[in-house]
C-alpha cells in the first residue's frame, strides 16, 4: 500500500495512542495482569475448568473497559464513519464489477488495468489512475465523466480534490461542498458528506492537523448505517476482547502452573 494511502489510518492511530501504547495494548496487559492475580487467589479453591473460565471473566472485565477508556471517544467514532463509507464504496463497485471484492480497489490500485471499460467503472478507473502516479492519464479521464445529475457532478468534483491530493495541490474541497448541496438521496447526501469529511481528514492527516474531527462529526447523523458492514467499533472490541479471553485463560493456567 502506497505511504500516501496509509496517511489516514496511521493518524487515527496517533490520535488514540498513549506514547508508542496502543489502547489495545494497554487493554491487553491490564486484562492479563487481573487475569493472573486472579488465577492465584482462585487456584486453592477451584479447578480445572472452572478457574479458566473465571480467568477468562476477569480478563475480559478489565480488558474491555480499560480498552475504550483509554482510547478518545471521537477515534471510535471516526472509525465507526469510515467502517460506513468503506463499506458503501465496496458494494457499490461489487455492484457494477459483478464480483465479490474483499478490500476497496484503491487497496490494490494495480487493477486499474483490468477494469472493463464501462460508464459505471470510470469514476474508479479515475481514481486507480491517480492512485498509481497516472496523474495526467486521470485527469484526462476526469474530464471525459458525465456531469448531468447532482451526484455526476459531486463524484466529478470529489475526483478532481482527489487526483489534487496525489499531486500535491491545494485542496478542492469547496466545490465538493457546493455540489453536495444539490444531491437529494439520503443515502447519497450521506456518503458526498463522509467523502468530504476523508478529504478534509487525508489533508490534515499529512498536515499534521486535526485528521478525527472530520470524521467524528458525522457519526451522529450516520445511525445504525455502520453496522450494514461490519460491527460498530464498541461491539467489536467486545468480540474481539471475548475471543482473546479463551487463549489468555488457558495461557495463565500452563504459566501458573510452571511458576508453581
Amino acid at each position: 500500500m502506497h505511504p500516501r494511502t496509509r496517511a489516514l489510518r496511521e493518524a487515527l492511530q496517533r490520535a488514540e495512542s498513549i506514547g508508542p501504547l496502543r489502547p489495545a495494548a494497554i487493554g491487553l496487559a491490564g486484562g492479563l495482569v487481573a487475569a493472573f492475580i486472579a488465577d492465584g487467589l482462585l487456584a486453592t479453591s477451584l479447578g480445572t475448568p472452572v478457574r479458566q473460565l473465571a480467568d477468562a471473566a476477569v480478563f475480559g472485565v478489565v480488558m474491555g473497559p480499560l480498552w475504550l477508556a483509554v482510547q478518545p471517544a471521537d477515534v471510535r467514532r471516526a472509525h465507526d464513519v469510515m467502517t460506513w463509507l468503506n463499506g458503501w464504496e465496496t458494494e457499490r463497485w461489487q455492484t457494477e464489477l459483478g464480483r465479490r471484492l474483499t478490500t476497496l480497489p484503491r487497496a490494490t490500485p494495480s487493477m486499474v488495468d483490468s477494469l472493463p471499460d464501462t460508464l459505471g467503472l470510470r469514476p474508479l478507473r479515475v481514481e486507480l489512475l491517480a492512485a498509481t502516479d497516472r496523474l495526467d492519464e486521470a485527469r484526462e479521464r476526469l474530464e471525459q465523466l458525465p456531469v448531468d445529475t447532482p451526484w455526476q457532478r459531486f463524484e466529478r468534483a470529489a475526483l478532481d480534490e482527489w487526483i489534487a491530493w496525489w499531486a500535491d495541490a491545494p485542496d478542492r474541497h469547496e466545490p465538493m461542498r457546493r455540489a453536495a448541496m444539490e444531491i437529494d438521496e439520503p443515502d447519497r447526501q450521506l456518503a458526498a458528506r463522509a467523502m468530504i469529511a476523508a478529504a478534509e481528514a487525508r489533508r490534515a492527516a499529512g498536515g499534521g492537523g486535526d485528521a478525527v474531527g472530520p470524521l467524528a462529526a458525522l457519526r451522529e447523523d450516520l445511525g445504525d448505517r455502520p453496522r450494514r458492514y461490519a460491527f460498530g467499533y464498541t461491539t467489536g472490541v467486545v468480540v474481539m476482547v471475548a475471543l482473546t479471553a479463551v487463549v489468555a485463560s488457558i495461557t495463565i493456567s500452563v504459566a501458573s502452573a510452571i511458576i508453581r
